[in-house]
């Protein structure tokens, strides 16, 4: 019997971030639409939608030029982030096709399918049902199979097919009349190349090694040499990440607040030991209820910070368990931790009582919980000289350290209004000398100022000149005013109050 030579699937994900806004049903992408990115200081075009091709827009054209060419095209900034997570859940998916699956990012996954085949009825049925279930998905696929990582990765994304496949031990003759770009060449190069008149790789396969070498570097040779078998090009396996979950099935209906409760301990016991084992928690926990007559009720909760703590668990899952009401019983747990991340351990300070930070994470948990993590913000300080952008706000679950606030070289009120409010001037002088405020009469006993503040340069935006005085009143009440210099008669707001 002879030994099977390894075979290579590669699977090309060319409208990743278009594919993922359509599975989100975006309403934009029904009109021109492309995803941008920032490349040497100019906004370019990475993935034009449809219609966008259809106006004539292509990949790399700047912004101004495409809406110059489609006044209605809208843009967006990709999300890197978001992309490689989508691009993990389908590699999740794709295992089904084969236990050695390694991610190809930005847009692309690797499969050997040494052996794998037969069980689809051939390669060439195994490259239509991966592509069909993408599609199912809604996600646009190419697929192609060769011999060699590299050659299966040209033949995906610059072969003429949707699926191309080369047989076992043609992988050569399937890539002779593929352009250079298929060996993944920096454009720089493939453009040397074409001034030589070396369009495809069956021009560059004919010349020796060492004159490729010589003239190119060795980086050529060895992709050549790669796509063509004559290197080892392995494909590392991409492990996904252990599922901590834990289930539980009951002899008998149960019903009763107090046996959930129980056996919610025992499994948040079984999944936290195993976080706990790795020194990570996790920001999600789900807990699926199975009931025998309505089926499955589906609880969430969440935690500003990463939790393994079983007791924690009970008591943010109390208050649901305690609004699920269940008539004839229920027979099944399932218990699921997401969002697991690395807890790392943090050194307490010498005379701190008790665990501070674990208290405030217990508070932000259980309100983030009752009204939503949104609504628990923090004040953290920017950098900026204008008054209302010296602050800002931001979730506290998402805030991974205790901001640190420090003294502020200018001289600012304890108490800012978001809209300073207009006075009354009686007496009018820079500052005035008795104005009226909050239907309360005022006079200036000491003024210091002004402090002219300008828009920042380095924003697109033209703010009007302002001046601030700080103004101690007779009665003892410490105002900061604001007035706009420049205009005939200038009026005069309260724009803070000091201590």
């Amino acid at each position: 019997m002879t030994r099977q030579g390894k075979r290579v699937l590669s699977i090309w994900l060319p409208r990743l971030p278009l594919d993922r806004r359509r599975r989100r049903n975006d309403p934009r992408i029904l009109g021109p639409f492309a995803i941008i990115a920032q490349s040497r200081n100019v906004w370019k075009l990475t993935h034009p939608n449809d219609v966008a091709f259809r106006a004539g827009l292509t990949p790399g054209l700047p912004v101004p030029d495409a809406r110059a060419i489609c006044p209605d095209l809208l843009t967006e900034p990709g999300d890197p982030e978001r992309e490689a997570r989508f691009l993990y859940a389908l590699r999740c998916w794709v295992d089904r096709l084969s236990p050695r699956v390694a991610l190809d990012p930005p847009d692309g996954l690797i499969l050997d399918i040494t052996g794998c085949a037969h069980l689809f009825g051939g390669e060439a049925e195994m490259a239509t049902h991966a592509r069909q279930g993408l599609q199912d998905m809604q996600v646009e696929a190419r697929v192609g199979i060769a011999d060699t990582r590299k050659a299966a990765w040209a033949l995906a994304r610059y072969g003429s097919n949707p699926i191309e496949i080369a047989f076992p031990g043609k992988t050569v003759e399937s890539l002779l009349p593929l352009r250079v770009n298929a060996l993944g060449l920096p454009s720089e190069m493939v453009t040397e190349l074409r001034q030589l008149g070396i369009e495809t790789i069956g021009q560059l396969h004919v010349i020796k090694s060492s004159e490729l070498a010589l003239r190119f570097g060795p980086d050529l040779v060895q992709d050549l040499a790669r796509a063509t078998g004559c290197v080892p090009d392995p494909i590392i396996s991409h492990r996904p990440d252990p599922a901590y979950a834990a289930g539980i099935t009951m002899p008998d209906p149960i019903g009763l607040v107090e046996d959930l409760v129980l056996g919610l301990e025992r499994l948040a016991d079984s999944v936290c030991r195993r976080l706990q084992a790795v020194q990570k928690g996790a920001r999600r926990y789900h807990l699926t209820v199975r009931c025998v007559d309505t089926g499955n009720h589906r609880s969430t909760v969440g935690f500003a910070r990463p939790v393994n703590d079983p007791v924690m668990l009970l008591q943010q899952f109390r208050h649901p368990l305690d609004e699920l009401k269940i008539e004839f019983g229920a027979d099944r747990l399932h218990l699921a931790a997401d969002c697991v991340e690395r807890i790392q351990a943090r050194q307490r300070h010498l005379g701190e009582a008790g665990n501070r930070d674990g208290d405030i994470t217990g508070i932000v948990s259980t309100l983030g919980n009752r009204l939503g993590f949104d609504r628990i913000c923090r004040w953290l300080p920017a950098d900026s000289h204008l008054p209302e952008r010296e602050f800002g706000f931001v979730e506290v679950a998402h805030c991974e350290m205790t901001p640190v606030w420090e003294r502020n070289p200018r001289r600012r009120p304890i108490r800012l209004y978001k809209y300073p409010e207009l006075l009354k001037t009686l007496e009018p002088d820079r500052p005035p000398k008795k104005f009226s405020w909050r239907c309360q009469t005022y006079e200036t006993a000491h003024a210091e100022g002004p402090e002219r503040l300008t828009s920042e340069w380095w924003r697109n935006e033209t703010l009007p000149l302002r001046d601030y005085w700080r103004v101690q009143t007779t009665t003892g009440l410490r105002l900061w005013l604001l007035t706009y210099p420049g205009l005939k008669q200038p009026d005069w707001y309260v724009a803070g109050r000091f201590p």
